[in-house]
This record gives structure tokens, C-alpha cells and sequence, in this order.
């Protein structure tokens, strides 16, 4: 963009500024005027509305101090001093001004008498206001809003019986409120809709619902009806009753479309004087501009010339003889012209020097093939021709090129060394990769392995629950990696015999599920010979510890039930106490002695017994679920496990109680890793049929 348009883009710029600050400001003038209008309005609108409201309280306050010098008001609840009372009330509102209503209440808010006619008739004053005047010779005062269209001013004056309250309606005395003021006014309700006022049905179609809680002054423009196109001034404020309550907002209506037009006309007219004074001096600015320029312009158009060779140019006669910036630059201009024959001469052996870092480029890239393997090479040497060919010298075209080149040749040279190391590191790591890929394929075999692993342990366990009608079973077991530690069992031994078994294998993984696989093998033939648990345990204890190389244990608690009667014989060599659940209420199994199995041979293992009643119910685990963690290392529990069956055991089928043990752990540990194996086996007594 040429120097002349960019200065009067710039001034262009600062006249809009200066207009756009101009307006703001004035702007901002006009609306702190009119914010301390609007305060104005707001103020007289209060004080007019005050006014008027204290000279109606003052008149209630007036007819009640009559009323009470009655001497009936002593003696209210005389049936014949009543009947006085509510003629006495009635002559009073005939005679006083329209829309007077007077209540007598007793102190605890009930009607003793009123003027209203309906049928059922509510106390004007709320029972607390009814209180305060009467215990606390209090006088109340207040706004109310007894129906839709209906606001009171309402008084209240306690006397030793009750009290006093005396109402008058708003709406008649509005007029006088709008004679004073000017314009229209009305009440809104709490939804800033049209309650009460004067020219109803104006007000009802024209003005929008009003803020209730905040004082408000706006100008509104109507879009239809009657005052089409008029601009309406909006005055709102709430107005409170006695308890400081806002029961709604005083609205004061005034047709301001004359102010409005001439206050809109005059601010158009008062930015066109501004824009047109505007462009009136950006235009002068311009002209200036563009004589002071000229000079400029034909000392760039020669400089042009000579960037492009014409060493002829010539500048107009006078232009270095200007003793201002244009004369400098012209006289700079001719300086430049002459340097410019100068500049020739050296230029020739520049280029020389250049053809010679261009040689020195070239012997590098050589060096750089030689790494290369022989095709690329022939390929490269071919690209840079014989050692022999020198660059051409360039036509002279007057333009001075910088000399960079033997930088270059620098920067070549070290990708030399950087090829060759490159190369070096990619065989390298081809190696890598070949050992990456061995490593990963053995894994995915020993994944396979796993798995098949995994699905042969879960294979051995039972499938199905035993088809027995004296007993309800079910279990569920979730191993912490491929293949668990934890195995479970039930069979019969025989007709009247059943054995359930939980056990947990010392450790994790691999070794854990064969050592699992062994005591389950052992304690199944042991149980069809021995019958009762003890002989069973004490003779797998000792099988187990006679090979055991590896050091490992597994701790089991195996019961055998009969099923004629329920007695339960059993015994815990070292693991967790079963739950007994019975009448909605679990407990655990005491604590056992024994210890667990294959940690020394020739043990007598303690054989306790237990009544089942019908419906009883047992719950076996493994320590997977009490010692379950959650984020912050805390433990499941023992406790937390009898709160999950105390909390829906009751609810649930015997085959549900198992998911609902694992959901209860999962839902504590909230997403942390599963630490160990965990299995719940879950058993009910049903009894002999009948």
C-alpha cells in the first residue's frame, strides 16, 4: 500500500475515533441525565404516592378511634353487644366514602363482626399483625391485596377485647393519584400484570408486564392498537405491606411521544453535523496529503527505474533543490545512481567467489554419496556432473547477491556425517524390531496357554446346582488373574448327605490353580471314603504336606449337611468364618483353631455341628471379598459384608445373593483393580417335603 493511502487510512482512523469518543461521550451524558430523571420521577411518584396513602390511613384511623369510644366494644362477645356492634359498622360505611370495609377480630384472628356481604368472609389482617396490635398496643398499617382486582389499605387497632380493622380500596383514589401526577396510573400484581387502576382498558392491551421487586423507569413503544407508534414513559416500584412484604408495584403510565420524537431528532441531527464536519476535514486532509506527495512519488518511480537497471532515470529539475524531506530523499536518489556504477565492478567478483563456494558444495555432496549404497550413489554423482565442470558465470543484471554459500557448505558437510549415523541407527533398530516381534509372539502363545488354562479350571467346577429339593445352592467365583486360587465344591456323598466346600490357595496365577486342582482332586476322594469332615481334612492335610516343594497352603472350610434334619457338621482349617442367616438377621460362624492345610502333617483337625432350621441360610467366602480395597487402600470388611446380607438378603432368591455379594464389593471398590480371587457360595435349607 503506497505511504499516501496508508496516512489518510490513518487519518481516517482518528477522525472515526474522535467521532466514536465524541458520541460516547455524549452518550454517556444523556444517560446519566437521564438516570437522575428517572430518579426524579421515581422520587415523586413516592412522595405523591405516601402522601395519598397517609391521608387514607389517617381517615381509617380516624372512624376507628370513633368507633372504639362505643361502649359495646367492651363487651363484644354479648350476642345483643354484637348485633349493636354490626349495625353501628354498617351506618359508619354508608356514610363514609365508597369501598370502606371495617372487620372486628378477636384476638386470635376470628371474625366477631364485618360489612362484608359474602358468604364466607376472611379477616382482612393476618393473624400476626392481629396479635401485635392487640398484646403489644400496637397500631398497624398496611397494603393488602384481598382479591385479583382488589387492593386495600387496611388499619388495625387493638382494643382490650380484639381489634379493630378498618379497610379502604385502592382503585377509587388512584384518579386523584393520576390528576396529581400526570398521566395514567395502576397497581400490578406479584406476576407484573394489570391489577387495578385508571383507564383500564387501555392499560390492560398496551403495557407489558412490569418488574414487581425493583424500581424501574423505561420508555416503551407501542406496536398496535389505538396509540400505535406512541412512546409510553413506564415508572414502576414496588409497594410493601406492614410485614415489609412486596404485594406488588405502583406503576405510573405517561405518553411522552412528543419528548420522545424531538430528543430522537435532535441526537440524528447532531451526529449528521458531526459526520459531515468529519468528512469536510478528512477531504481538506486529503488534498494536502496528496500535493505534499507528489514530490514522493516521482523519487520512488526513479528508484524503481534503478532497482530494475535503468541507471537513466532522472528526476524533474528542482526536486533536490527542496530544502524539505522530499528535497533529502532526491538528493539520497542521485547518491544512489551513482553508487549504483560502482556496485557493477564489484559485483564480478562476487561471482566469482561464488562459483568457488559452489565447488566446495559440490566436493561435499561427493563425499556425502559415498555413504550411500551404489545405486543412489551413481545416482547422485550423475546429478552433480565430473569434478571437472565449473558453474557458469551469470549476465551481469546490476543485483547484488548475498553470499550464503559457504555456510551452506558447512551445513552439507555435517549431513554427511548425519546420513552415515542415520543409517547405522536403522539397522540397529531393525534388529530391535525382529526381537520385538519374537518376544510378541511368544506372548500371544502364552496368552493362549492362559486362557485355555483358565477355561479348564472354571470346567472342573460345578455347572449346574445338585437336583436336591431339601436344599437351595448357588455360587459365583471371579479369579483376580487367567487362573485363580480359589475353588468351590458341592456334592452328595450319599442319599442323605451333602458337602460344600470353599477354599483359598495360597498365592496367584499358574502354580495357585494346580495346587487348587490337587486339594480339590484329594478332598473329593477323601470325602467319598471318610464321610465325616475332620477324617476328610486330617487326611488331605497330610496328602498335601507329603510333596509340597513349593512351600504353598490352602486354607478350607468343608461342611457336610444332612438333609433328613438339617444338622450341619463341619470344619474351617484356617479360612474365614462362614455367615449364618437366619429370621432377616446374619452372623457369623465362631472363629475356628485349626489351622490350614499342608503346613504340618499329622494334625487332628476340630469337627464342629450347627442346627439349620428351614430357611435358614449360609453364606461361604473367600477373603477376596473382605479384603477388597478400594482408591484409597481401605478394606471391604467384615462388617460391610454383614450390612450388605442384613440390608437384602431378605429380598433376594438364594441364587441372587451371590451377585448381590460381588456388586456390593464392586460398588466399593469403585473401579480399583481387583485384588484377589473372589467366590461366594450361598446354601438354603429347605427341609424333608411333606
Amino acid at each position: 500500500m503506497q505511504l499516501k493511502r496508508r496516512i489518510l487510512l490513518i487519518l481516517l482512523l482518528a477522525m472515526a475515533l474522535l467521532v466514536g469518543a465524541l458520541t460516547l461521550t455524549g452518550w454517556l451524558g444523556e444517560q446519566r441525565w437521564q438516570q437522575r430523571y428517572n430518579d426524579a420521577l421515581l422520587q415523586n411518584q413516592r412522595i405523591a404516592w405516601d402522601k395519598l396513602q397517609s391521608e387514607q390511613l389517617e381517615n381509617l384511623e380516624a372512624v376507628a378511634r370513633r368507633l372504639l369510644e362505643n361502649p359495646d366494644f367492651q363487651n363484644v362477645r354479648d350476642p345483643q353487644a354484637t348485633m349493636r356492634i354490626e349495625a353501628l359498622l354498617a351506618r359508619t360505611v354508608r356514610e363514609a366514602s365508597p369501598g370502606m370495609r371495617i372487620d372486628v377480630l378477636s384476638p386470635r384472628g376470628s371474625l366477631l363482626a364485618t360489612t362484608e356481604t359474602s358468604l364466607d368472609p376472611q379477616p382482612m389482617a393476618e393473624i400476626g399483625w392481629i396479635q401485635r396490635a392487640h398484646s403489644m398496643d400496637e397500631e398497624v398499617q398496611s397494603l393488602i391485596q384481598l382479591a385479583p382486582q382488589r387492593y386495600e389499605w387496611v388499619k388495625i387497632i387493638g382494643f382490650d377485647h380484639g381489634a379493630i380493622a378498618i379497610g379502604q380500596d385502592v382503585a377509587p383514589h388512584l384518579s386523584a393519584l393520576s390528576d396529581y401526577l400526570g398521566g395514567r396510573i395502576f397497581l400490578s400484581n406479584m406476576r407484573g400484570a394489570y391489577a387495578i387502576g385508571t383507564d383500564a382498558g387501555v392499560l390492560k392491551n398496551l403495557v407489558p408486564d412490569v418488574p414487581v421487586r425493583t424500581p424501574r423507569a423505561q420508555i416503551d413503544t407501542v406496536g398496535e392498537g389505538e396509540l400505535q407508534g406512541h412512546a409510553l414513559q413506564i415508572i414502576s416500584q414496588p409497594v410493601r405491606n406492614f410485614d415489609q412484604r412486596v404485594v406488588g408495584a405502583l406503576v405510573w403510565v405517561q405518553d411522552v411521544t412528543a419528548s420522545h420524537r424531538s430528543d430522537r431528532l435532535f441526537n440524528a441531527l447532531s451526529l449528521a453535523a458531526a459526520l459531515c464536519f468529519a468528512a469536510m476535514l478528512v477531504l481538506a486532509i486529503a488534498l494536502y496529503v496528496h500535493h505534499a506527495m507528489e514530490p514522493l512519488k516521482r523519487s520512488v518511480n526513479v528508484l524503481k527505474a534503478l532497482s530494475n537497471g535503468r541507471i537513466d532515470a532522472a528526476l524533474d529539475d528542482g526536486d533536490e533543490d527542496s530544502e524539505d524531506e522530499a528535497g533529502a530523499i532526491a538528493r539520497g536518489v542521485v547518491a544512489i545512481r551513482t553508487e549504483l556504477l560502482n556496485l557493477d565492478t564489484l559485483r564480478q567478483e562476487r561471482v566469482r567467489t561464488r562459483v568457488q563456494q559452489e565447488r566446495l558444495i559440490r566436493d561435499q555432496l561427493r563425499t556425502l554419496a559415498d555413504s550411500l549404497d551404489p545405486t543412489s550413489r551413481e545416482e547422485i554423482l550423475s546429478a552433480l556432473g565430473s569434478r571437472n565442470e565449473s558453474p557458469a558465470l551469470p549476465a551481469s543484471s546490476g543485483v547484488d547477491t548475498p553470499n550464503q554459500l559457504a555456510d551452506l557448505a558447512g551445513i552439507l558437510g555435517r549431513m554427511s556425517g548425519l546420513v552415515s549415523t542415520q543409517q547405522n541407527r536403522l539397522l540397529k533398530l531393525l534388529r530391535e524390531l525382529q526381537a520385538a516381534m519374537q518376544t510378541q509372539a511368544l506372548f500371544a502363545s502364552l496368552q493362549q496357554e492362559l486362557e485355555i488354562a483358565r477355561q479348564m479350571q472354571l470346567s472342573i467346577l460345578p455347572r449346574t446346582a445338585p437336583s436336591i429339593s431339601e436344599v437351595e445352592i448357588a455360587a459365583r467365583m471371579i479369579p483376580a488373574k487367567e487362573v485363580g486360587g480359589d475353588f468351590y465344591d458341592y456334592f452328595s456323598i450319599d442319599d442323605e448327605h451333602l458337602a460344600v466346600i470353599v477354599a483359598d490357595v495360597s498365592g496367584k496365577g499358574v502354580p495357585a490353580a494346580f495346587f487348587m486342582a490337587i486339594s480339590r482332586t484329594l478332598l473329593k476322594s477323601n470325602a467319598m471314603h471318610y464321610k465325616t469332615p475332620g477324617k476328610t481334612i486330617s487326611a488331605l492335610n497330610d496328602q498335601l504336606c507329603a510333596e509340597n516343594d513349593q512351600m504353598m497352603f490352602v486354607t478350607v472350610f468343608y461342611g457336610v449337611l444332612h438333609l433328613p434334619t438339617g444338622r450341619f457338621s463341619y470344619v474351617n482349617a484356617g479360612h474365614n468364618p462362614p455367615v449364618r442367616v437366619r429370621s432377616g438377621q446374619a452372623e457369623y460362624f465362631p472363629s475356628g483353631q485349626n489351622m490350614a492345610l499342608a503346613v504340618l502333617e499329622e494334625q487332628d483337625y476340630e469337627e464342629s455341628e450347627v442346627q439349620l432350621a428351614v430357611g435358614e441360610s449360609l453364606v461361604l467366602y473367600t477373603d477376596g471379598v473382605t479384603e477388597a480395597t478400594n482408591n484409597a487402600g481401605a478394606l471391604f470388611g467384615e462388617p460391610a459384608l454383614l450390612d450388605a446380607l442384613h440390608a437384602r438378603t431378605a429380598d433376594l432368591s438364594t441364587a441372587q445373593v451371590p451377585e448381590h455379594l460381588v456388586q456390593a464389593v464392586r460398588s466399593f471398590e469403585a473401579g480399583a483393580a481387583q485384588a484377589d480371587d473372589i467366590t461366594v457360595v450361598a446354601l438354603t435349607y429347605r427341609g424333608v417335603a411333606p
